[in-house]
């Protein structure tokens, strides 16, 4: 990893103020008086001199006036200076933080704007209340609306995954700020964690044919609200690590898992040629392709990729994923059309993991999330055939809003992931959804808009987070945008800091610091490991946020009400 990290102009100016304001309130020892007396910092109470000289022979009342006015001093200094660096950093920065193109995020003619909307890592638990398990396994999933409506009060709090309340919220929001979208897409991971252990324990059946007519009723009931909230609007559904009878990452090739949820997820699909494709292939590997005839006739390919997973016990069975996504890819080109990528796990590194090792150990780490030979022949085939074929593509698994770039074997851009947040706060992030705008003449994204809910807050409800567009001052069309973006995390620190307070949906749990932020900026542009031992800091690191007296936030926004 490039640690040099280089300052801009602006940045080099930031931090001249930035000294002179540390200055101000820590001064070095003032010139010693002719007697020998002490220096006095600013803000600190003078040590008495026992020698009997200087400071140490003024009065309490003298000692305790010097103080105060350090103290004022410091602060009245400190705000001037941090005015100064807020007035003087916009018009220096502005060189750094361009905008791009109203292109980017405008559809290309009257009425073309198209509008799904996204969701992912639900991880909802019917076990939430343990109580209601043996009533939920022993009743009809009709009635199971009723009952969990019987669950003891309030959302989940984090550290645990989606009970019913949180489930019906978000669907509740999702539904009175985007009723009629075009479609949805859930990038997966529909099971909560530990379904296979929390059943046998909580509903005192130990068989395996109750295991999986559970986990049957539990699939029939997640997208049944799922459809009574959205009547007639399409739902397309990749499947994630914990979606299985087998457990964690154990998912098999024609496992029971995917016979038991085909005609649950068929009955999402618009029409019969859309059921017919997704019967055809699904129940082999949980891979298929369909044509959206609702978005223009993109052709969306959903692909099973954990069993590309370092986790999953399995290698031999990634290869049919590969050849059945490179099939589809083939496929489109020879007939002309655009391909829309889903899956659940995205290629390259493990950002978290290898944020947490820079931040703690000063530690440059790679910790791929797929297999290295496979996730290599991922990324290719993305690469190939982005952006003439693939015009976008989703991922979920992090539960965190994040996104990834690549690039063309010539090395230029050519193309993105959005990862998507999760509902299940179970990692410390507030759950989120987002709706997306893309242009039904061109097939590609336009922008999209992130709503979360602020679990420390209770009582806030809902609530709009971010418009990427212009949160980044560009939107999603093309790869270009995409690679801008990347870029401007280095040199605009405002897009920089967005970034940083998106990623956990402004959760307590903040994981992109200045600290941490190269691996997370490193990870968006590595889709392979090759690719991240090559990669250096593509422009230098302009210094954000201004940090006031210890370390602390800069009070620049009282200290200038209106600014910014």
């Amino acid at each position: 990893m490039n640690r040099s990290r280089p300052y801009s102009r602006a940045g080099r100016v930031a931090i001249s103020v930035v000294r002179v304001a540390r200055k101000a309130g820590a001064w070095k020892k003032s010139k010693k008086r002719r007697r020998g007396g002490s220096g006095v910092w600013l803000g600190q109470r003078p040590e008495k001199d026992n020698a009997g000289g200087g400071m140490g022979r003024q009065s309490a009342r003298g000692r305790e006036c010097v103080v105060r006015l350090g103290r004022l001093t410091e602060r009245t200094l400190w705000a001037v200076l941090a005015c100064l660096a807020l007035a003087v950093w916009p018009a220096l920065a502005d060189e750094s933080c361009p905008l791009g193109p109203t292109a980017s995020y405008t559809a290309s003619q009257p009425g073309a704007t198209g509008r799904f909307a996204l969701f992912s890592d639900v991880h909802f638990s019917p076990f939430a209340d343990p109580s209601l398990v043996r009533e939920l396994a022993g009743s009809p999933v009709e009635w199971w609306r009723a009952i969990l409506a019987r669950s003891k009060p309030g959302l989940s709090p984090y550290g645990q995954d989606t009970n019913n309340a949180l489930f019906q919220s978000f669907l509740d929001d999702m539904a009175a700020r985007n009723p009629r979208p075009d479609f949805i897409l859930f990038p997966g991971d529909l099971l909560c964690h530990d379904f296979w252990t929390l059943y046998p324990k909580l509903s005192k059946d130990t068989t395996q044919a109750g295991l999986e007519a559970f986990i049957q009723k539990t699939v029939a009931y997640f997208f049944g609200e799922v459809a009574r909230r959205f009547p007639g609007v399409p739902v397309y559904a990749a499947l994630g690590n914990n979606d299985s009878v087998e457990g964690d990452y154990r998912i098999a090739a024609h496992s029971p898992y995917l016979s038991l949820t085909v005609q649950a997820l068929a009955a999402l699909l618009p029409n019969e040629s859309a059921r017919a494709d997704f019967g055809a292939t699904y129940p082999q590997y949980g891979c298929y392709a369909v044509t959206l005839a609702e978005a223009g006739g993109v052709r969306l390919v959903v692909i099973n990729n954990v069993f590309l997973s370092v986790k999953h016990p399995d290698a031999a069975l990634g290869d049919p994923v590969l050849a059945f996504l490179e099939r589809e890819l083939v496929g489109a080109k020879a007939r002309g059309e655009k391909v829309w990528l889903m899956a659940h796990i995205p290629p390259g590194d493990d950002s978290m993991a290898s944020g947490a090792a820079l931040a703690r150990k000063d530690e440059d780490r790679y910790k791929g999330f797929l297999r290295e030979e496979q996730n290599d022949a991922y990324a290719k085939l993305l690469a190939a055939y982005a952006p003439t074929v693939v015009k976008a593509a989703f991922a979920g698994h992090v539960h965190r809003d994040d996104f990834r770039i690549w690039k063309t074997s010539s090395g230029e851009p050519a193309g993105g992931m959005g990862l998507a947040p999760s509902i299940s706060p179970i990692t410390g992030n507030n759950p989120g959804y987002q709706c997306h705008t893309y242009d039904r003449a061109t097939l590609e994204l336009l922008d999209v808009t992130t709503y979360f809910l602020d679990l420390a807050k209770p009582g806030t409800g809902w609530r709009e987070e971010y418009v990427w567009s212009a949160a980044y001052g560009r939107g999603l069309r093309a790869p270009a945008d995409w690679q801008a973006t990347y870029l401007d995390l280095g040199q605009c620190p405002a897009r920089r800091e967005a970034f940083a307070a998106h990623f956990d949906l402004g959760s307590p749990h903040m994981e992109v610091t200045e600290t941490s932020f190269p691996a997370f900026w490193r990870a968006i542009a590595s889709p392979t490991r090759t690719v991240w031992e090559a990669w250096s800091a593509p422009t230098p690191l302009a210094p954000w946020p201004l940090a006031g007296p210890g370390g602390q936030p800069s009070p620049a926004a009282t200290a200038c009400p209106g600014g910014s």
